[in-house]
């Protein structure tokens, strides 16, 4: 244990596929609590609501994977780059 100084910590890149699936589940949980709305004031479509309801479930599950999927992506992107940089920088530092 080191007293009076910062170590420096490493990036570690985001679970990807791990918030994507959280993304579905979290679109699923939306659109459930949108459907009990639905319900619960009694605004349902009179004309197939099966597909009314996958239909919105399907597109809020994909909806939601992508964006934390995408976010994930970008994240570890940005994250790569300014690690890199860093190196990088170090590295013409040490040799000067």
């Amino acid at each position: 244990m080191s007293f009076g100084r910062i170590k420096r910590k490493t990036v570690r890149e985001w679970n990807t596929p791990g918030l994507a699936y959280l993304g579905a589940l979290s679109g699923i949980a939306l659109a459930t609590a949108h459907h009990v709305h639905h319900m619960g004031v009694g605004d349902l479509p009179e004309h197939s609501i099966s597909l009314h309801i996958f239909g919105e479930l399907f597109g809020a599950t994909i909806a939601g994977a992508l964006a934390l999927a995408i976010f994930a992506g970008i994240r570890n992107r940005l994250a790569s780059r300014r690690v890199r940089g860093a190196t990088l920088r170090g590295r013409s530092q040490a040799s000067t």
